[in-house]
């Protein structure tokens, strides 16, 4: 550890850098849009005097808009009451069809990179322990846990059943190489890293893990479905699943973009991933049981069809504005013009970011201090995500400021651009993968709207997964912009998905035990 440090706002402290490289681990889900991009408005969104408060949320929606702080833990064993995390209470026949708009591919598995990936790999691999809708830590592949005498490691038991869908069992051994990198078997990967600091097996059935940040409660950070269980095999590109008996096939549907993803299991109703990038409003005109979206014409359209109905899932994204170079003490929007932003702004439901933010609350987190940077000049694109909708509208609409004037245009600048004239916006530029990746990490442009969990498990290592992706950023200087979420189109008389404390969803029959 290097032996030089500054504290961020008291509880978060900078660390030595101890990886020489990372990548974007930061999740920049992609949310598909089923019509052009509109161009920047030239006005200035007008920030009402009284605080605008946003519209309540749907009693229909089922996780918590506004998770706990501090989770509730229960007793290893204990779950959740019957129905407390169901999406939809009402009895009725299991989900078999579900609908993707975002590609799926088995190499990134078990770890999603979209929303897509993420609710249909979470129906193959299981962490550890899982959080429900409350927050309460309840067994995943593991069955009980314990504190050591330490106080630092964690005794973790599998359950006596866990198996790979091959009907292999999955051992303590099997945990720790899931987590080890493929280029060193030795080391843990370097996502891991920022949670675990060492895992030792301690016989095929437990494991002692040593956290980097010891809590006395739960071990809830391996929740985390980026710490999910699977094992490569050569014959297939699916990593074998936790879930006994069940095994995947893809196939591509003739003259048609759609591909088949199907779950099967013998004696058990097989569930159906359809996986059509485009508009989703042509998945509903097929027969399909569920669908995510925060899509605002595939939401009109859904209303008009009287076999379906939307249930708003909890917020589950924050937009941030990262700028290069910001400086201390930096500004931020108020709670009326976060509110405004998002109205104004974003295509689809959204609300002006909720306080308090986890980056400025989070405790005992060591990041990385940002380098000493000359002056520089930048470039006047700000970047986003090109597979984010909302970022991308975000984008837009801050150039759109750039070219309006008034007071209330001068509002969100001197937010925004408290340094013009010597940045500003003039275009905003969409990327993906390694460009967004290699952008982030020069810090050359002018700002990156990226998209985060609201509500992250371990909320230290989201952060330092940021800071490493982008190297010159100070947490201090992140501006909060709009929340959004996510709604579930789901077909009358269908039943059986509960959700979890990320918003994830879990399909009955698949999440069944054997």
């Amino acid at each position: 550890m290097i032996g030089t440090s500054r504290r961020y706002h008291g509880s978060v402290r900078t660390r030595g850098r101890r990886f020489a490289t990372a990548t974007f681990a930061v999740c920049c889900h992609a949310l598909t849009w089923g019509c052009s991009a509109r161009p920047p408005a030239t006005h200035a969104p007008v920030v009402p005097v009284p605080d605008a408060t946003p519209a309540p949320q749907s009693t229909a929606a089922i996780a918590p808009a506004a998770p706990p702080t501090a989770p509730p833990i229960v007793a290893p064993g204990s779950e959740p009451t019957s129905g407390e995390c169901t999406l939809l209470a009402a009895p009725g026949e299991p989900i078999a069809t579900v609908a993707l708009t975002e590609r799926i591919d088995p190499a990134h598995a078990p770890r999603p990179t979209n929303d897509g990936e993420r609710l249909l790999f979470r129906q193959l691999y299981e962490t550890l322990i899982r959080m429900d809708c409350q927050g309460r830590a309840v067994p995943g592949l593991a069955e009980s846990w314990r504190l050591d005498a330490d106080g630092r490691t964690w005794i973790v038991t599998l359950r006596a059943n866990a198996r790979f869908s091959d009907g292999t069992p999955v051992t303590a051994n099997d945990v720790r190489a899931s987590w080890m990198r493929e280029d060193n078997v030795d080391d843990l990967r370097q996502d891991v890293h920022r949670v675990i600091e060492s895992v030792v097996v301690v016989n095929d059935q437990d494991l002692a893990i040593m956290f980097v940040r010891p809590r006395a409660d739960a071990p809830i950070a391996l929740a985390d479905q980026d710490l999910a269980i699977a094992r490569r095999i050569a014959a297939s590109p699916w990593p074998l699943g936790t879930r006994p008996g069940w095994n995947v096939d893809s196939a591509q549907q003739q003259r048609s973009a759609t591909s088949v993803i199907t779950l099967s299991r013998d004696n058990v109703l097989p569930v159906r991933f359809l996986v059509a990038p485009g508009d989703p409003r042509d998945l509903l005109d097929q027969d399909i049981d569920l669908l995510l979206t925060r899509d605002p014409q595939a939401l009109e359209y859904a209303a008009t069809l009287p076999q379906f109905q939307s249930v708003p899932l909890a917020w589950q994204r924050t937009r941030v504005l990262l700028t290069p170079g910001r400086q201390r003490p930096s500004p931020s929007l108020s709670s009326q013009a976060r509110q405004v932003l998002a109205g104004d702004a974003v295509r689809g439901e959204a609300r002006g970011a909720q306080e308090p933010f986890w980056w400025q609350t989070v405790q005992a987190c060591e990041v990385s201090p940002p380098p000493a940077r000359s002056p520089a000049s930048f470039s006047s694109r700000i970047v986003y995500d090109a597979n984010d909708g909302a970022g991308r509208d975000l984008a837009e609409r801050l150039v759109g400021l750039v070219r309006g004037s008034g007071p209330d245009a001068k509002t969100f600048l001197d937010v925004f651009l408290p340094d013009r004239p010597h940045r500003t916006y003039q275009r905003a530029v969409g990327l993906t993968g390694d460009a967004l990746a290699v952008a982030l990490r020069r810090g050359g442009d002018a700002a990156y709207v990226l998209s985060v969990d609201a509500h992250p498990v371990e909320p230290c290592r989201d952060l330092q997964a940021l800071t490493d992706a982008a190297p010159w950023l100070d947490p201090e200087t992140i501006v909060a912009l709009v929340d959004t979420r996510l709604q579930a189109i789901i077909r009358r008389g269908r039943s059986g998905a509960t959700v979890d404390w990320d918003v994830g969803l879990r399909i009955a029959g698949v999440n069944t035990p054997r």
